[in-house]
């Protein structure tokens, strides 16, 4: 145990909504009631509102449907809804509500409030304070709200931070679809489309984590804390064809991205009681590495894992010195490491090169110096010279 998340996916609710008659939500599917129709339907006002659906080009608004016909009311009896109770809104003699304080969620005191600065921040100063009275040495690991910067930290603030971001390939995430022509980037809110540009538009995305630990954090380490893919593809179709080539490569895409940008992170995940028909057993997600029903032979560790191709990758796990480029093929099954090595580090590079990806060994190209392969440990130990600065290693299979 190395440290604690804050809160898993912080979401600012209504906080810094500038007007209660838009919507607020970070993802329009389905019906989207306003703010304000939002308190209005729980009160048991019948409410037209948008319906939009989600499409290879973007959200779409298909149409308008009657929300609570009945007017079915979920305040218990006696008791008005509890923005009407804050005067936001009220209901006028003739019976139609109106909207008091528009801007109630966004200023407070007559101060615009936000959302990561003014309450998350505190949060997690809390949250640090607490967790190291029991666990002095944690590092504490800080999100934000998808789409908003994090929160300005400085020397008041608690030190030994990571920010811990998670990121997905909004693609495949919310479509459950992959092309490897289609692509999409949340944040300019629009479609990429071409692999190279898909890639480099990932690159964005992941390197703008590192922007904001820079400019907001104080440069703290930047981990994503979420990363990967559902594997109910298709509506399911790989359960039904044993074929999971589409998987492999969606995995290897966003994983492929984490490279590019030589960011770790955690990749979501492994859930031992996965199955076809429910998935990981919570709100309809099915993004486990691995299934029971996958599985056939127990006593193989590979056995019941899925997209391992991808998911199984050599990577450089200790560096003397500083990362310049690391990549994994997981079609061709090369890696190549590149490295500008440290002058104060003595102990040598140590790269994992997985026995699944190489059963019949490996062989290696090297810019300079020497190594060892250990074969049980699944490692590779690469002692550089001092005639260099940078260093490469090429891994590739055997002839």
């Amino acid at each position: 145990m190395i440290g604690y998340d804050t809160l898993n996916e912080p979401l600012s609710g209504f906080i810094g909504c500038k007007h209660a008659n838009t919507y607020n939500g970070l993802l329009k599917s389905g019906a989207c009631p306003t703010v304000f129709q939002s308190m209005l339907l729980g009160e048991g006002f019948p409410q037209e509102v948008e319906i939009w659906e989600q499409r290879v080009s973007g959200a779409k608004l298909t149409g308008r449907r009657v929300v609570n016909p009945k007017g079915v009311r979920v305040w218990r009896e006696g008791i008005d809804d509890v923005w009407r109770q804050h005067g936001v809104w009220d209901v006028a003699p003739d019976g139609t509500p109106r909207l008091l304080r528009p801007d109630y969620f966004s200023v407070v005191n007559g101060q615009q409030v936000d959302f990561s600065q003014d309450y998350y921040r505190p949060f997690a100063n809390r949250f640090a304070r607490e967790m190291r009275s029991v666990d002095p040495d944690a590092l504490i690991f800080l999100e934000t709200e998808f789409g908003h910067d994090p929160p300005r930290w400085g020397p008041e603030d608690a030190p030994r931070i990571v920010y811990a971001p998670h990121w997905y390939d909004a693609f495949v995430l919310f479509l459950k679809q992959h092309s490897r022509f289609l692509g999409f980037d949340p944040w300019a809110n629009s479609l990429v489309i071409g692999a190279r540009r898909i890639s480099k538009s990932f690159a964005r995305q992941l390197t703008r984590f590192k922007q904001q630990s820079s400019q907001f954090l104080g440069a703290a380490p930047v981990f994503v804390g979420e990363i990967g893919i559902p594997f109910d593809l298709q509506h399911k179709k790989a359960y039904r064809t044993g074929n999971f080539d589409q998987q492999i490569k969606a995995m290897d895409r966003s994983l492929r991205a984490l490279e590019d940008t030589l960011l770790s992170g955690t990749l979501w995940n492994y859930t031992a009681d996965n199955t076809n028909l429910h998935g990981d057993q919570w709100n309809g997600e099915d993004l486990s590495i691995f299934s029971r029903d996958a599985q056939t032979r127990p006593q193989d560790i590979h056995s019941g894992g899925r997209a391992l191709q991808a998911v199984v990758r050599a990577y450089a796990r200790a560096v003397a010195g500083e990362p310049l480029r690391m990549a994994f093929d997981a079609r061709r099954r090369v890696f190549q490491f590149e490295f500008r090595h440290d002058a104060k580090i003595t102990a040598p590079t140590e790269l994992f090169l997985p026995n699944y990806q190489y059963p019949r060994g490996y062989s290696v190209q090297v810019s300079d110096g020497t190594y060892e392969i250990d074969r049980e440990r699944q490692m590779l130990v690469y002692h550089h010279t001092t005639l260099y600065d940078m260093h490469t290693i090429r891994v590739t299979p055997p002839a």
